[in-house]
């Protein structure tokens, strides 16, 4: 077994920024509709930082965000769900957490 890791931190005001020049092309690119639906700047910037952590810990290309949601449990606990199964992934664990201007998000990847 081996374990990856992947980390990213997103200031939320440049992300705000290209939300509002890109609008809703941008949205489509990063995000299905059920991680937009009624979720703030704050939000969506954390689960951008966690698409781009999980991308980073399974070697995902750049911009390869639709291949996996960030859903979160009933208890509010994020985690990383694949529209396509990843052959190897044993187990995987999201955390993301916000701060002033920032969202930061840590996953790790355990695979066989």
């Amino acid at each position: 077994m081996a374990l990856h890791v992947g980390c990213d931190l997103v200031f939320i005001p440049v992300f705000r920024e290209r939300l509002g020049t890109a609008g809703d092309l941008l949205l489509d690119r990063i995000f299905h509709a059920s991680e937009r639906a009624g979720a703030s700047v704050e939000s969506l910037a954390g689960r951008f930082a966690a698409k781009e952590a999980a991308c980073k810990a399974l070697g995902l290309p750049a911009g390869a965000w639709l291949e996996l949601v960030i859903e979160h449990e009933a208890s509010g606990a994020p985690r990383v769900t694949f529209l396509q199964p990843r052959p190897g992934v044993r187990e995987i664990a999201v955390s993301i957490t916000h701060a002033g201007d920032y969202a930061v998000a840590m996953v790790a990847v355990v695979r066989a």
